[in-house]
């Protein structure tokens, strides 16, 4: 008897999939109770010779591109009434399961959405975590439906309620957060339930840096997701309740509370810069300026050789 089946798509992820599969097998849940269901796409790495160590993990592939594809072909081939879903470069914590499965006790929950934790605690990722999760709950709280988003790093969503809904777009970025709209359309924001004890461990963000790289690409995926379902991103009232609230919910100091401002102010520009696709902008105008040089160029040429002849 199975009641909840993991799906987690993967992509030459040798750097981190041992480490995935090693907290995804130390649950703290019955073992019969649970499977592992890992999707290849693609790899040409060892992340596959790495998968074939583990017995107890189903593995299967998917030639066609991207973790949307690969998570639904997963989501075909699972066995529970429970999908969790989370990333080859995130490590469950021990009560991931038994978290998903307490919230999945009332009946009107079809989604789940937990919280996510950088791959260390430093001081700068601990401000960024803490915003992240006080944002989080502000957007689930709401009830505001234009503000909710997903992240299939950590969520879980009922079987039946794929196969009415689903499956995924198959896109490169934002399809769980086109999937969350379009349950809600269906239903109410009472489907989807956020519980920050279900947590999961973003290995990929090791710095700051990598914080905002990720930023200017969830401000990319947004961008291009706003075309086909109704989101916003937060107001700028919004962004700063949030700041406001993680300050004083933590206790925070003056000094640590301009520290995280400061990171916020610049992680905001990171997003500007990926929601409006600025940088694409400017490749194309350099493009466009190159290309006007050359004809001017050529028309001069031409010019003075129709004058010398």
């Amino acid at each position: 008897m199975i009641d909840v089946s993991i799906v987690v798509p993967f992509h030459n992820s040798e750097r981190y999939l041992m480490e995935c599969i090693e907290g995804l097998l130390s649950q703290d849940y019955p073992r019969e109770r649970y499977e592992i269901v890992m999707v290849d796409n693609n790899s040409t790495d060892a992340s596959v010779r790495i998968v074939k160590r583990y017995p107890r993990v189903r593995l299967i592939s998917e030639g066609r591109r991207g973790a949307y594809a690969a998570r639904n072909r997963g989501v075909r081939e699972a066995k529970g009434k429970i999908i969790a879903f989370t990333d080859s470069d995130c490590v469950p914590f021990k009560d991931w399961l038994q978290g998903i499965k307490e919230a999945m006790a009332h009946p009107e929950v079809g989604i789940v959405i937990g919280s996510l934790r950088f791959a260390r605690d430093s001081f700068l990722l601990s401000l960024l975590a803490d915003y992240e999760n006080e944002k989080d709950h502000y957007v689930f709280t709401s009830k505001i439906k234009e503000l909710y988003y997903g992240y299939a790093g950590n969520m879980a969503i009922r079987k039946e309620l794929f196969a009415e809904i689903g499956p995924f777009v198959e896109r490169i970025r934002g399809s769980d957060t086109i999937f969350i709209h379009q349950c809600m359309a269906k239903y109410s924001c009472e489907v989807v339930h956020y519980s920050p004890q279900i947590r999961v461990r973003h290995l990929e963000i090791d710095g700051v840096g990598k914080h905002f790289q990720k930023v200017f690409i969830y401000g990319k995926s947004s961008q291009k997701y706003r075309k086909i379902v109704a989101a916003r991103p937060l107001t700028q009232r919004e962004r700063f309740l949030v700041f406001w609230r993680t300050v004083r919910n933590r206790d925070y100091s003056w000094l640590k509370a301009m520290v995280l401002l400061g990171l916020l102010v610049v992680g905001f520009g990171y997003w500007v810069l990926g929601s409006r696709n600025l940088i694409q902008n400017f490749k194309q105008r350099g493009m466009i300026l190159r290309l006007r040089k050359l004809r001017r160029n050529w028309h001069k040429k031409r010019k003075m050789t129709t004058e010398g002849g």
